[in-house]
């Protein structure tokens, strides 16, 4: 049996019409029937039943083609892997996630990227912000996701994926419930917790003390998901941002005046000569149909 033999057999499973089934496979007629014939001596049984005009698919034609099936794909998937290694994509990827970045808006676009190209594998990072540049521009990392901070650096390409807003989060029952946005000076009411990593810390902070107001801090962590456990025991309140709430069932409202947003980007170095799988991946994050992402985050 070899791979020809079980592609015409595909072709005339789909068609039940030796011509068509010819033609599709870009053979003759009597070269594609031969085949078919050869495969069933091997096999020791008919695959296809002719009756006149009429074909249709034996016992064991119907139990093998899903069997047949799988072969082709991982033909194509051999074929796949050899061009790829060839053309220097085969390659592991060290890839950065800054650490208040959930999970649930990357997973989904990682797998269908290797689902097309399995040739790639990544080794995902939990970075502290303030290291990205430095690991990108050593090539410690491929790339990075996270949100900008400062003005984008000459030395680092930077790829805009999404605006992501900040949110309070708070233990259901909370009387934020309630409310459909909440005031930023609302939250001096409350007990905070404090995430340490928070890119609006320093805002927060400055926005207080214009409104001599005083966040009373309770709980102070750089986990997310400490955080996230804290507030949904009752521990207090948090700004959260909106795509990092680690499970979506956490009562959260929009935070207003001011509004606070962020805009989360993937980051490469800005040189020649980075690998081709890499580029594969910039061109997936750029292809994303972000809007539908984060409407089933959301």
């Amino acid at each position: 049996m070899d791979f020809n033999q079980v592609r015409y057999f595909l072709a005339l499973a789909d068609t039940l019409n030796f011509t068509r089934a010819a033609e599709q496979c870009h053979v003759s007629q009597p070269a594609l029937t031969q085949a078919i014939k050869r495969l069933e001596d091997e096999l020791g049984g008919s695959l296809i039943l002719r009756e006149g005009r009429n074909s249709e698919l034996t016992p064991l034609g119907k139990v093998l083609r899903s069997q047949f099936e799988e072969i082709e794909r991982t033909r194509h998937l051999v074929q796949k892997t050899a061009k790829a290694a060839a053309e220097g994509e085969l390659a592991e990827l060290d890839i950065g996630v800054m650490c208040t970045i959930g999970p649930r808006v990357l997973a989904q676009i990682l797998s269908d990227f290797q689902a097309a190209h399995p040739q790639v594998s990544f080794t995902m990072h939990d970075v502290n912000p303030d290291m990205i540049p430095e690991l990108v521009l050593s090539g410690t990392l491929a790339g990075a996701f996270c949100a900008r901070t400062g003005a984008p650096s000459p030395r680092i390409r930077h790829l805009d994926l999404f605006e992501e807003d900040m949110v309070v989060a708070f233990p259901s029952g909370h009387r934020f419930e309630r409310m459909d946005q909440v005031p930023l000076s609302e939250l001096a009411n409350e007990r905070y917790i404090d995430r340490l990593y928070c890119e609006f810390r320093g805002t927060i902070s400055r926005v207080y003390t214009e409104r001599d107001l005083e966040l009373d801090v309770g709980f102070v962590s750089q986990r997310e998901d400490w955080v996230q456990e804290a507030v949904r025991d009752g521990l207090g309140v948090s700004c959260i941002p909106r795509f990092s709430l680690l499970a979506g069932d956490l009562p959260h409202r929009r935070i207003v005046d001011p509004e606070l947003t962020r805009t989360v980007e993937f980051v490469t170095p800005e040189r020649a000569g980075a690998p081709a799988a890499l580029g594969l991946l910039l061109q997936e994050l750029e292809d994303h149909d972000w809007p539908a992402v984060l409407d089933r985050v959301t």
